[in-house]
């Protein structure tokens, strides 16, 4: 190589090494410094230089009106500390015709939009999707571009949802527009959450907390028609909703820290960079409600709020209250835990193979049931009634290398009998929120059957295996269970130190990770207060999953 050539080289390769380091140590990117940022939202409030906080940086200056009145202001949010809390059938909009920017539209169109967001229930549950922000009308057909949350199609839920319609009405031969990107990943209630969509004209792409979500055959979802033009009757620009069945809907309901919108498709290098920029609070959501518990199980709360649990090696019944505990001795060992409308705790006993009923009035115990079609129950572990008052029950035994265990009912006279048998470890059982179907969970093979429940004949048919789990190498597998009111069932899954989150299709779409490797069971507070309360063996803990979820007497 000649001298020349040398040092050209030399300074090519020394300059190449140098804009790769550059590239690895640049800082974060600054939202107002990334190209074809249209408008920015960061809600900064009373601040001296910013003359209202729903009005935009960026390119447009474009101010956010409140159709349904003033929505607050508070003083916690991503971008600028601040965020706006959006309650259920409130939304904000800019008419079409006040901001042509938004107005992204056409066959080789490109879109963005970001936002940070702390998600909350709905009264629906998830039986509604929640739109975060777009053009996007579906009562006139004037669809464009929009971020959903919990979209709900194809065995999805919960998820980030990027929405494109090149047509503005439905997919044709579709009832709904089915034209959206869904990531993977669910997006938690009450958990700060960074959440896009990009368009390139040729594909729709979701990502969650700055990486791209991809799920099979959803995320990317292939799509070159481009964006419809709705023309001057188009769809306005909206926040928190959008226009649907004649009226506005779709709400999502929480907290908007951030919303930021873009006529380009922003790189996954691009959105991981924000991420970085804008970072995520990381709040402790696991607390200890007490510990020094001798194998607590079965959690369960009564009508005034007080927190039921067993101590199946202390023989002993736990009642939590106003932060104190105190036992009540009952012998054998108790386990599953079940309240009935008088406020009496039912509680199953497999050292005395009966179920037992305690009155914390008169703290005495009595023995309610300890036979079935003319033998002794076999080792009784949980238990629930129905809304019928209908007590069902189940009973491993020995049941954990041959299937000898069943689950029965006692119904509201008295009678008793089988619903279901050769089980292997039949244990936590469930009724979904609206009483019609019943979960059951089979330890030892790490999965759980789904079935309609009958409650006038007290039958279980259709059953089938609806989810699996990933249960321990060791003893153990899906234990106690309990449905959170968006319709996603909390399996406490013994062994692995985790509460496993069941969507309704029977897919595990997160885990709750957990100080111990032995959770037995689970319950909502019906007053929101205590969150989810976690029974946990190999610690001796009762711990609380902090979620704004409530449960159901």
């Amino acid at each position: 190589m000649k001298r020349r050539d040398f040092i050209t080289h030399s300074t090519l390769l020394s300059g190449l090494m140098m804009t790769n380091v550059t590239n690895a140590l640049a800082p974060p990117t600054d939202l107002l410094s990334v190209p074809n940022l249209l408008c920015l939202w960061d809600f900064s409030s009373k601040h001296p230089l910013r003359e209202h906080p729903l009005r935009a940086k960026g390119k447009y200056a474009y101010q956010l009106r409140e159709p349904t009145g003033p929505i607050p202001i508070v003083k916690e949010g991503i971008l600028s500390g601040y965020s706006l809390a959006i309650k259920e059938h409130a939304y904000l909009s800019i008419p079409r015709s006040e901001c042509p920017g938004l107005n992204i539209r056409g066959k080789n169109a490109q879109v963005s939009v970001l936002a940070w967001v702390k998600r909350q229930p709905k009264s629906r549950g998830n039986a509604e999707c929640e739109a975060i922000a777009g053009m996007w009308n579906e009562t006139n057909r004037k669809r464009q571009y929009c971020l959903f949350l919990n979209i709900r199609l194809n065995q999805s839920g919960e998820q980030v949802c990027g929405h494109i319609s090149g047509v503005g009405g439905p997919t044709p031969g579709e009832k709904w527009c089915v034209d959206v990107s869904i990531g993977k990943t669910p997006v938690l209630f009450d958990e700060w959450t960074f959440v896009a969509m990009t368009y390139d004209g040729n594909q729709i792409k979701s990502y969650r907390n700055g990486e791209y979500d991809e799920r099979e055959n959803q995320n990317p979802y292939p799509y070159t028609e481009g964006i419809f033009d709705g023309g001057e009757e188009g769809a306005d620009f909206t926040v928190g909703a959008v226009h649907r069945l004649g009226a506005i809907g779709n709400d999502f309901v929480g907290q908007l820290g951030g919303l930021a919108v873009f006529d380009r498709a922003l790189s996954a290098d691009e959105i991981r960079q924000i991420h970085r920029r804008y970072p995520l609070p990381n709040s402790p959501r696991i607390g200890v409600l007490t510990t020094g518990v001798r194998f607590p199980e079965g959690p369960a709360f009564a009508n005034d709020g007080s927190l039921w649990a067993v101590e199946l090696k202390g023989e002993s019944l736990i009642r939590y209250q106003n932060g104190t505990v105190k036992r009540f001795p009952v012998g054998g060992e108790p386990n599953g835990i079940a309240i009935d409308s008088d406020g009496k705790i039912w509680f199953c006993d497999a050292g005395q193979r009966s179920i037992r009923r305690f009155d914390p009035e008169t703290e005495k115990t009595e023995t309610m049931l300890d036979k079935i079609m003319g033998e002794s129950l076999n080792k009784p572990n949980d238990l629930a009634f129905d809304s019928a008052g209908n007590l069902l029950f189940t009973c491993p035994g020995e049941s954990r290398r041959e299937p000898t265990g069943y689950a029965g009912v006692r119904m509201r006279d008295g009678t008793v009998k089988k619903i279901t048998t050769e089980k292997y470890f039949p244990n936590g059982l469930a009724l979904t929120l609206d009483g019609k179907q019943l979960i059951l969970a089979e330890t030892y093979k790490h999965r759980l059957w789904k079935g309609k429940w009958n409650v006038e004949t007290g039958e279980w048919t259709e059953a089938e295996v609806w989810a699996k789990v990933q249960g321990p190498t060791g003893p153990g597998g899906p234990d106690g269970m309990a449905f959170g009111e968006e319709g996603n069932l909390y399996v406490a899954v013994y062994g692995t130190g985790k509460v496993h989150v069941i969507n309704q299709h029977g897919d595990v779409v997160h885990l709750i990770d957990l100080p111990g490797q032995n959770p037995t069971n689970c319950a909502f507070d019906p007053s929101g207060r205590l969150g989810l309360v976690i029974t946990e063996a190999e610690k001796g803990q009762m711990l609380t999953y902090r979620s704004p979820l409530k449960g159901i007497i």
